[in-house]
Formats: C-alpha cells, sequence, structure tokens
C-alpha cells in the first residue's frame, strides 16, 4: 500500500510537472511564433492590397558554412567577419491572389503549406496524447491496473505521428531549400541544400512503437499471470 501511494505520489508529479513545460513551452516558443507569423501576415496583406496586383512569399533556408561569410556590411570594422547561417527571405510576385495560389505562402509551394500546418497538428496530436497516458496512468495506479490496452493504442499512435510530423517537416524544409538555391543561385549566398532530416525525431518514433510492442507483450504475460493463478 505504501508503494502504490509513492508510485500515485510520483505520477501525479509528473502530471503536474508535464502541463507546467506544456504551457512554458507555448508561451516561449508557440506564442511568439504565432505573433510574429499573424504580424508578417498582417504586414503582407497591407502592403499587397495598397500595391495592388501582387502577391508575396516567404522562404526559409539554412547556408552554407564555406558561402554563409558577407564580404562586407555597413557600420562593421574590417577586421570583424560576419557569418549567418539561415536565410529568410521575402519575394514579391506580379500577380492577384487567386484560389489556387492562395496557399502559396512559404516557397511559393502550396504543399509546403499543408505540410507545416501536418507538422503542427501532428505535434498538438502527441501532446495531448502523452496528457491522456499520464492521466490514465494515474488512474490504472488508483484502480491497481498497471497496463491498459488503450495506453498502449495511445503508444503507438505517438510513435506513427513522431514519424509523420518529422518527415512531413523535413520534406516542407526541403521544398524551402530549393526554392531558395533557385532565387539565390549566383548570389554570394550558399544555400545548404542537404535534406533537413531530423533523426532524433525518427528514433523517438522509433523507440514509441518499440515501447507499444513492450507493453503488449506485457499485457500478454500479465493476463496469463492471471489465468494460471
Amino acid at each position: 500500500m505504501q508503494n502504490k501511494r509513492r508510485l500515485y505520489k510520483h505520477l501525479m508529479i509528473i502530471y503536474v510537472f508535464y502541463f507546467v513545460a506544456l504551457v512554458i513551452g507555448f508561451l516561449s516558443t508557440i506564442a511568439p511564433s504565432f505573433s510574429s507569423g499573424w504580424r508578417e501576415a498582417q504586414q503582407t496583406m497591407d502592403t499587397d492590397f495598397t500595391q495592388g496586383d501582387v502577391r508575396t512569399y516567404y522562404v526559409y533556408a539554412p547556408l552554407r558554412a564555406s558561402g554563409s561569410e558577407l564580404p562586407a556590411v555597413e557600420g562593421v570594422g574590417a577586421n570583424t567577419s560576419v557569418s549567418v547561417d539561415n536565410v529568410r527571405l521575402r519575394v514579391t510576385v506580379p500577380e492577384k491572389y487567386t484560389v489556387s495560389n492562395s496557399l502559396k505562402v512559404m516557397a511559393n509551394n502550396g504543399f509546403a503549406y499543408l505540410l507545416s500546418m501536418l507538422t503542427g497538428v501532428a505535434y498538438l496530436a502527441v501532446f495531448i496524447l502523452i496528457a491522456l497516458i499520464i492521466n490514465s496512468l494515474r488512474k490504472s495506479i488508483r484502480d491497481e491496473q498497471p497496463l491498459r490496452h488503450g495506453n498502449i493504442g495511445r503508444t503507438r499512435a505517438i510513435g506513427i505521428l513522431m514519424l509523420v510530423a518529422a518527415l512531413s517537416e523535413s520534406f516542407m524544409k526541403y521544398i524551402n531549400i530549393r526554392e531558395a538555391a533557385t532565387l539565390l543561385q549566383g548570389s554570394a549566398l550558399q544555400v545548404d541544400t542537404t535534406f533537413p532530416l531530423n533523426y532524433w525525431n525518427i528514433i523517438v518514433g522509433i523507440l514509441m512503437l518499440f515501447m507499444a510492442e513492450v507493453l503488449v507483450v506485457g499485457t500478454q504475460l500479465s493476463e496469463e499471470q492471471k489465468l494460471t493463478i
């Protein structure tokens, strides 16, 4: 009974800290990015409507280390070199907004925008599933059911979502990279055209799938033990 209460208390602490970290992470990363994107969208709409028949899109891409050093920057001393790791381009094209090009706000490609939305939805679903798992663990300790079939499905879903988010984010970035390489061709800035695969998220996704299979085996062993008793 004492061990059960201790485990219950530890899970409650994890449950609380998870949501605190989630709120802090949202305020420190997602909220500033959303507000920055909202300001850019307002600025773009104001500029486009003011100028008339123009459309604006943005491109983000990393630069090569060998080609990221700028030859001269006004106001910087001669003995100081300036280099950049990433580039953000704001491109204006002479055409009206239509239904077909309304999503081409990123890298002049509607597919890149859809991939960014898919990535955000996948990560949001992961956060929700983790919260559900922690809440289920809290209830399972109270009901003396350490392994639940629902958590196995949620764990497997987290693994799949992590893989989907990693791949969609990588393809979205690669579309930006290809567009930036085309726009900056012949300039002093050299775009790093390496496919930006996030290996860490891939590994985490595979580990979550492996953990789900471990939970399946553990559940089967627990049920067999109950039948034996």
